[in-house]
């Protein structure tokens, strides 16, 4: 590292933190750094074209700045940093990513859905082609799940209650990550979410859904195909006790259209979190 920070002019800390930030790609090795000469080139050549970027925005105005932080192609930077991080099992790295994306201005939903969330897609994707082997995938679940139950707590609100939402995968689902997720999300926005993680049978959830107090929607996370009969079931046990006044929302890949959202009995197809919450804020506009 130290022949690196010399190359290019910066403290050996400098390039330390540009490694565990994922801006540039290393290999941990016993217990040194090694970079090789084509990605500190290629980093070279990233820094210079950032450089004359930024030198462009500041002609341009401030609104052109916010358009360039936000833009998709600033997204995906951040997830491959992440997604980089995570692969290596490094969690004080993805920690570091994160903290830097919330300081130059994401906001909770950006990191959740424009960073998290496509690089674990990824890793899933990986796994599933066999190019990550599973305890890869498992560990990077982990290490996110851990970092979002300590970014949850700085973006809560307190003293907004727009009512309750149950947000829950059925009976046969494993997966709750994407739901923990999209609990947090709701709650910046004002909701209390009553999170039931995954693998719910419906009666149970008949039975959350009777006990919460100001319950607005239920919104049932479905990943599998073959978790679409539990899908519907659970949206049965809602109707039970709650008849129509409780709206139903469907959501997670198993489910492809509106069609076949009402087929199952529910209100809505929500295709993303996005989608949810511009579902949610309407039934509050309507019930105001």
């Amino acid at each position: 590292m130290q022949e690196v920070a010399e190359i290019l002019d910066v403290h050996y800390m400098t390039v330390y933190r540009y490694v565990r930030e994922g801006m540039l790609p290393a290999d941990q090795i016993n217990r040194s750094w090694q970079i090789s000469r084509a990605d500190l080139k290629e980093f070279q050549a990233s820094r210079l074209s950032s450089s004359k970027n930024k030198k462009s925005i500041s002609k341009s105005g401030i609104g052109s700045i916010k358009k360039a932080r936000h833009g998709g192609r600033d997204e995906t930077v951040w997830s491959d940093r992440v997604l980089a991080r995570l692969i290596e099992g490094d969690e004080a790295g993805v920690t570091s990513v994160i903290n830097s994306a919330l300081r130059s201005t994401h906001n909770l939903q950006s990191i959740y859905l424009d960073v998290l969330m496509p690089a674990l897609v990824t890793i899933g994707a990986r796994w599933e082609q066999g190019k990550l082997d599973i305890y890869v995938e498992h560990r990077a679940t982990e290490i996110v799940s851990r970092l979002i139950g300590q970014l949850s707590s700085k973006f809560s609100r307190r003293g907004v209650d727009r009512g309750t939402v149950i947000i829950v995968a059925p009976e046969g689902e494993r997966h709750s990550l994407s739901i923990a997720l999209t609990a947090d999300l709701l709650r910046v926005e004002g909701w209390k979410v009553m999170n039931l993680g995954a693998n719910l049978p419906a009666s149970e959830l008949a039975k959350a859904a009777k006990s919460a107090q100001n319950l607005v929607s239920v919104c049932i996370a479905t990943t599998m195909s073959s978790s679409l009969q539990e899908t519907a079931k659970s949206i049965l046990a809602v109707r039970s006790v709650s008849g129509s006044k409780v709206k139903c929302f469907v959501a997670g890949l198993a489910i492809r259209s509106e069609d076949q959202a009402q087929e199952l009995g529910a209100d809505l197809w929500v295709a993303s979190p996005r989608e949810l919450i511009v579902a949610l804020d309407s039934l509050s506009q309507k019930a105001n």
